[in-house]
């Protein structure tokens, strides 16, 4: 209701003056209010019948004025109600609407960008005949100064057109890539576009943003100049290494339902269209410029009411839309497949993001990991609160999953569209199993930890311009001790050939209770790469020169609560822990000269 009312104050008021001015133009000869109406409906009637002639004499400009007011205020109510009969006439066929959306988005685009160009001509003619005839003030300068203004409105609405005639484009920071490098990926691509009896995708990329799509637009990529063109399949790294094999199955057949049906004509026309709409409302409100965003204004809510007529209809069928290609997932796996698939992207996705500001927040520290995606598959792992799983994912029933371009219905109303009894989807056994038990796709699919590493790089390099630009200082004993420390604990968690979750945790706890602080990232990151750990001898030979007594006394008893973490001390832990014993020791000062 507050915004039809500002929408009503915003197109009454300016009009209104205009037609103001005329009536106090008749009142001023002394026939009352009422002469004055009746004497701007003569003039205007005289006008109507001659417009090529001084009909009402020295009042002729004030009639026009009075014309011009009113049926831009017709124009204006008229628009409302005919978006929202037209929203209803092409919402009722999707098709219709993918052909028709764009022609009628663009005239009535054009008709409300003339709406606001009617809206300043009359406030500046009605302030140029009150000066003039009530004042006797004329001035060539202040028509100067409104024909610039006006110049720079109509430049605002220019631009809020350009969207139109914007072939809509896409940058997705993912790589491309070749089946004959996944071919295991490739496979499962094509049984299911087989199953579907649907085309298979002239490209799949792989990416970090946490969000599964398929679109036939133009797609850039960092790894070439031009755009990738047809059908594109994008798939989440973060979100795949979390997947089960039947997840993913229901997630890439659900993307590829959307290249049938009229969902590729759809993606392509309606719903480009109806973003840019949005763009277009961005470009009439001008920002940091407050007088074209005043003169602007009438376009922008006029343009906001269309896109709340068609927010109907977009929802109606992005629903039918979800639901469908929800089918075609569960054809390839099974609902339950779904259902964890939808939880999952919802509940990692969040988390995705705490994982984002922690690799921002590291590399402004000058620390980058190798492998962002690993490092993020150990967190959920090991730092989740496993009780608390199943009630977020409860509470994740209600959210939609995120999606570039379109708008997703809720995932509680995917669900009851199979008949899923979404208390068993969420109980603690089941989500537990699947988050934890199950076997992960990425297992066994090929050459994912390249692939990972790979991702890592380019998400550091579009990050470059964070980055601190000044030459690192020398490091001091304290960082020199914190790598130190990480390595000490790398090598105690692996050096039996396995890696317990229970010695990293007490690793972590530990070493921060001892010492005041731990890299996490860069001890996960080292227990991951055994190999990268310097030999025995040199950390020995270090940690001898940086501690002292209590030091290595602390350091010691942190070695042998993590060998001890997992309820015995392998023999390799112990002979580690023979050798420490023996070889630690702060070196002894040497003596001055005498």
């Amino acid at each position: 209701m507050l915004r039809l009312l500002r929408l009503v104050a915003v197109l009454t008021v300016i009009p209104l003056l205009g037609i103001g001015v005329t009536i106090a133009r008749y009142w001023e000869e002394g026939a009352g209010l009422q002469g004055a109406v009746t004497g701007s409906l003569s003039c205007a009637g005289s006008i109507i019948a001659d417009p090529l002639g001084n009909a009402c004499g020295e009042a002729t400009p004030f009639g026009w004025l009075s014309i011009v007011s009113t049926a831009i205020l017709l124009l204006s109510f008229a628009i409302v109600p005919l978006s929202r009969l037209v929203a209803t006439i092409l919402g009722a066929n999707r098709t219709v609407l993918s052909f028709g959306f764009w022609p009628y988005a663009f005239l009535i685009t054009l008709v409300v960008g003339i709406v606001s160009l009617v809206h300043f001509s009359i406030f500046a003619a009605g302030t140029y005949l009150t000066l003039a005839h009530f004042f006797a003030i004329e001035s060539d300068i202040l028509i100067g100064v409104f024909a610039v203004i006006g110049l720079g409105a109509a430049y605002a609405i220019l631009r809020g057109l350009g969207v139109f005639f914007t072939r809509p484009k896409s940058y997705v920071a993912a790589r491309p890539i070749s089946f004959y490098e996944y071919p295991r990926l490739g496979l499962m691509v094509r049984d299911i576009a087989k199953t579907l009896n649907a085309r298979m995708p002239d490209n799949v990329l792989i990416g970090l943003d946490p969000t599964f799509f398929a679109t036939s637009a133009p797609v850039y990529t960092p790894y070439g100049k031009g755009p990738l063109q047809g059908q594109t399949l994008f798939l989440s790294l973060p979100l795949m290494s979390h997947f089960t094999e039947g997840e993913l199955r229901a997630v890439i057949g659900h993307e590829l339902g959307h290249f049938t049906g009229g969902d590729t004509s759809y993606t392509i026309r309606f719903a480009p269209v109806y973003l840019g709409l949005t763009n277009a409302s961005e470009v009439f409100s001008a920002k940091g410029r407050p007088i074209t965003r005043l003169l602007s204004l009438p376009s922008k809510l006029l343009i906001d009411d269309l896109i709340y007529a068609f927010s109907v209809v977009e929802r109606r069928i992005g629903r039918s839309r979800e639901h469908r290609a929800d089918q075609h997932g569960a054809a390839v796996s099974s609902p339950q497949d779904i259902a964890y698939s939808l939880l999952k992207s919802s509940l990692l996705g969040s988390m995705w993001g705490s994982q984002m500001e922690m690799v921002v927040s590291r590399g402004m520290q000058g620390r980058f990991s190798r492998n962002i995606v690993r490092s993020f598959t150990e967190s959920v792992r090991i730092d989740v609160d496993r009780s608390r799983i199943a009630p977020l994912l409860e509470f994740a029933l209600g959210d939609s999953v995120r999606h570039p371009v379109d708008t997703h219905p809720p995932t509680e109303d995917r669900l009851a569209a199979f008949g899923l009894n979404l208390g068993e989807i969420c109980a603690e056994d089941a989500v537990l199993h699947r988050f934890y038990g199950a076997p992960k796709v990425t297992e066994g699919l090929d050459n994912m930890l390249a692939l990972e590493e790979d991702l890592t790089s380019l998400q550091y390099h579009l990050m470059s311009e964070m980055w601190p630009k000044e030459q690192p200082a020398e490091q001091s004993l304290d960082e020199v001790f914190g790598f130190l420390l990480v390595d000490f604990l790398a090598l105690m968690v692996t050096i039996d050939g396995s890696v317990d979750d229970r010695e990293i945790v007490a690793a972590e706890t530990k070493a921060t209770e001892a010492f005041g602080g731990l890299d996490r990232e860069a001890f996960r990151e080292r227990c991951q790469r055994p190999d990268d750990i310097p030999s025995l001898d040199r950390m020995v030979s270090f940690a001898n020169k940086l501690l002292n007594e209590n030091g290595i006394t602390s350091l010691k008893n942190v070695l042998r609560q993590i060998a001890e973490a997992d309820g015995h001390i392998e023999e390799k832990e112990a002979q580690l822990l023979e050798i420490l014993e023996t070889t630690l020791h702060p070196e002894e000062p040497e003596e001055a000269n005498a």
